[in-house]
């Protein structure tokens, strides 16, 4: 099932999504005149003077030799041009990237750091990640991968260009989600899960930042170097590398036991406890301590007495069930956690 908010009478405006995307809006970039850019220069966003791609490294910044402005250097890839940076790390930059025949046509390229783009290891996370993603990636809560490959000296992979704002700067926000909103989300992640394992992968990296808010208010799942195989998962076979996001990490991947769909489910609760109470339900400076947390450290009783006191108790109820460090005692798929989830979220429409 796919849940959406596009005819939800409660506007996304009484929510104050769109106030966030106005925010947001205002930083970006205007879109590059591609005639240009084809011609081989950008104009300077201060002065106006012209700056030649050939004259500065790609993907570099360049200050204007008029008034010193700082202006971002682009790179051709393929049939986009890399315009602007979105984030990265070590693993990988992304850009917002244009069709080079229509700039409305966006995308967001994901390549190789400059100084190790020829890393063999980075090469095989980059193309992994998009190899695996285009295999389940068809669905309206998932980014889709368009593309991937080498294209002269580069790798790179071509993923759908998301007008939105990550779940983790929505937390933040002054503004408290009402309870209809959160368990919406939920079920659309839920709904994405579902289509992620029927593909026969588990997505793995659950977490906030790798949850973006398109404009229309809806959850895109973003970033998928942890997904593995259904099989692999079961078996235990990257317990050598314990990879993941420490807030939100199922106790089974610390310790090297197998992971199914009620791992997944632990990490969306330890995601809605986030959302619901504005904290992690773990905190810690030290990752390792707070790796051990999930599996050593005493609990309260109730663990959601950390939650307001206004809190729906039936969504406590549900939470505290999906993050039991017993995954037997979690629910065991994600359509019994989405029947009692699209229980609650009917009484609140």
């Amino acid at each position: 099932m796919v849940f959406s908010m596009a005819k939800d009478k409660q506007s996304n405006d009484e929510l104050g999504i769109q106030d966030l995307h106005r925010e947001k809006t205002q930083q970006i970039i205007t879109k590059p005149d591609l005639d240009y850019l084809e011609e081989g220069f950008i104009i300077c966003s201060n002065c106006g003077c012209r700056i030649f791609l050939e004259d500065n490294p790609p993907l570099s910044i360049s200050k204007c030799r008029e008034c010193s402005n700082s202006n971002f250097i682009p790179l051709l890839i393929k049939d986009f041009w890399l315009y602007e940076p979105l984030g990265g790390g070590g693993m990988g930059s992304v850009y917002h990237s244009f069709f080079r025949q229509n700039s409305n046509v966006e995308a967001a390229l994901k390549v190789l750091p400059r100084k190790m783009k020829n890393d063999n290891f980075l090469i095989e996370s980059l193309i992994g990640e998009a190899r695996s993603g285009s295999k389940f990636s068809n669905h309206p809560h998932l980014t889709k991968v368009y593309e991937y490959g080498l294209w002269e000296d580069e790798y790179y992979a071509a993923y759908e260009f998301i007008d939105g704002i990550r779940l983790d700067q929505i937390i933040e926000s002054p503004v408290k989600r009402p309870d209809k909103q959160i368990l919406l989300w939920a079920l659309q992640i839920l709904s994405a899960e579902q289509h992620i394992y029927d593909s026969g992968f588990l997505f793995r990296d659950l977490k906030p930042q790798n949850v973006m808010i398109d404009k229309n208010g809806n959850v895109k799942m973003i970033d998928y170097g942890l997904a593995i195989t259904v099989q692999d998962a079961l078996s235990g076979s990257n317990a050598e590398n314990i990879l993941g996001s420490p807030h939100y990490m199922p106790p089974e991947r610390i310790v090297g036991a197998p992971e199914s769909q009620y791992s997944e489910i632990y990490s969306l609760g330890m995601l809605l406890f986030h959302m619901i109470s504005r904290q992690t339900f773990y905190s810690s400076e030290d990752i390792k301590h707070l790796v051990e947390k999930h599996v050593v450290s005493l609990r309260m009783n109730n663990p959601m007495m950390k939650l307001p006191a206004n809190t729906n108790p039936e969504l406590v109820r549900i939470v505290c069930k999906m993050i039991n460090r017993n995954p037997s005692a979690r629910y065991q798929t994600y359509k019994e956690l989405g029947a009692e989830l699209f229980r609650e979220f009917k009484k609140t429409a």
